[in-house]
């Protein structure tokens, strides 16, 4: 039993929903990591639970769609809340929404759905632990989003699995203000931390729990430390130097922030990822101007050489809005002429969808949602042909591959991890019993099709320690 304050807390289970980026992932941990010490245990059985939350995404329209859908689902959690196994009585299952869509709209969640306890903005994560305190004294119904106000952003990263791998927030929010992303909005405008407390942040995560890779969060992370003096090639590098520290990674990039020192810091620092996200958008410098990008098409390409150039061995993915408003067939074709061009690895592509409160949405548009998804099917058909090309010539060269999981494919059994240049690998363990889960192991490529790779198992490096 944990005592806060006048309350008295029993174990409780907590399940929570997560949807979108790495960030929402990222905050998913500090949730978990703070109502442990109100005596909550994660259950992945959302009827186990005394406690429902939905960590939201209000940037990519299925998993808003998904989200509105599941929350709607949990009525029947307060109209038949079932019975707590050690107790015999019935839960009193709360339920929660936080994240993008509960930043924008909290008050009305709270007003169309019933059975929502409480809404909590993006900015608010670390309070977690005093909105449930709220509700199980009593209180019902309240949506907390507010801004931190403070100049100076400090946090230390929180961790609830383990595996080897994790998810460092260096700078929240954006000050881009792209027409078509809510993100702003849903986030705030940019603030760092201080490059010296990510180095004792990440060199803590090395030494004491066993963290072998970290991806470093922003939702424009090129911005990082730009109003302390700083910059993220500097990071890149003091991370480099960290003694155990195996691979580092970072997402998400804006093209108009790449640096040459950021593209120097790709051919010098040795733990860096053979792998870059930067977003593109578009292929017509018309549609990225009404996007309001800042960058055209001919600079793109321009840091997709220099990169490449610093690291041959990079791989470079992106993402793509097929169909922007008043998109013409001819700004289509030139995304199509930029796939051949960027010969980009593999690319998340998504037929445009308004998010309200952008300029995007209140331009007017004469397109359609058909002719939105024929030039998104378009798109990605093109892209699998470039991505079965490239990823064929792996075949026959030998990986380093950190493994994360075992699943099995036409009932056999696979282990499956991750390249530096973040391909997925599937191979087939030498021993059936043995757990290679966290090894990091060599194997040599043997087949490749657009989407996956399979390969042969040629040295097991185990565990680092």
């Amino acid at each position: 039993m944990v005592k806060v304050g006048e309350i008295e807390f029993p174990p409780r289970k907590v399940w929570l929903k997560t949807y979108g980026c790495q960030m929402n992932y990222h905050d998913t941990e500090r949730i978990l990591s703070h109502l442990s010490n109100l005596n909550f245990t994660k259950t992945e059985e959302q009827s186990e639970a005394d406690l429902v939350i939905f960590n939201t995404c209000a940037v990519r329209d299925l998993a808003n769609k998904k989200f509105y859908s599941h929350l709607g689902e949990t009525k029947r959690l307060k109209t038949d809340p079932g019975v707590d196994p050690e107790t015999g009585l019935k839960k009193n299952v709360v339920i929660a929404a936080g994240g993008c869509i509960a930043q924008t709209e909290g008050k009305e969640l709270l007003e169309k759905y019933k059975q929502l306890d409480f809404a909590f903005g993006t900015d608010v994560i670390d309070n977690i632990g005093e909105m449930v305190y709220r509700t199980y004294a009593g209180e019902r119904k309240f949506s907390v989003t507010t801004w931190d106000r403070s100049e100076n952003y400090s946090i230390e990263t929180k961790l609830t699995h383990g595996s080897p791998l994790a998810f460092v927030n260096i700078i929240k929010g954006c000050d881009k203000f792209c027409s078509y992303c809510i993100v702003p909005f849903t986030r705030g405008r940019e603030k760092s931390r201080r490059l010296a407390e990510v180095v004792t942040d990440v060199r803590r995560l090395v030494e004491y729990s066993g963290i072998q890779e970290v991806m470093l969060l922003g939702q424009n992370v090129n911005s990082f430390g730009k109003d302390n003096g700083e910059s993220l090639a500097q990071l890149l590098l003091e991370l480099d130097a960290i003694e155990g520290l195996e691979r580092i990674r970072y997402t998400t990039s804006h093209p108009y922030d790449v640096t040459d020192e950021l593209v120097e810091a790709h051919g010098t620092a040795k733990k860096l990822a053979n792998h870059l996200h930067l977003p593109v958008q578009s292929g017509s410098n018309t549609v990225l101007q009404r996007m309001l990008r800042e960058y055209t098409v001919e600079h793109y390409l321009g840091l997709l050489a220099k990169m490449r150039k610093a690291n041959p061995e990079l791989v470079v993915t992106t993402d793509i809005i097929a169909g922007f408003p008043n998109e013409t067939e001819e700004e289509h074709r030139a995304t199509l002429r930029l796939l051949d061009e960027a010969q980009f690895d593999f690319i998340y592509g998504y037929a445009f969808s308004t998010r309200k409160g952008t300029k995007a949405a209140r331009m007017s548009d004469v397109l359609t949602d058909d002719i939105r998804g024929r030039r998104l099917r378009e798109i990605l058909a093109k892209q699998m042909k470039i991505q079965e090309n490239l990823r064929g010539q792996m075949v026959g060269k030998t990986y380093r591959v950190l493994v994360e999981e075992k699943g099995s494919a036409k009932g056999v059994l696979k282990w499956t991890g991750r390249t530096s240049c973040h391909r997925l690998v599937h191979f087939e363990p030498a021993e059936a019993q043995k757990d290679y889960l966290w090894h990091w192991v060599d194997v040599e490529i043997t087949s490749a099709t657009a989407l996956s790779l399979q390969a042969n198992l040629i040295r097991d490096l185990g565990k680092k320690p």
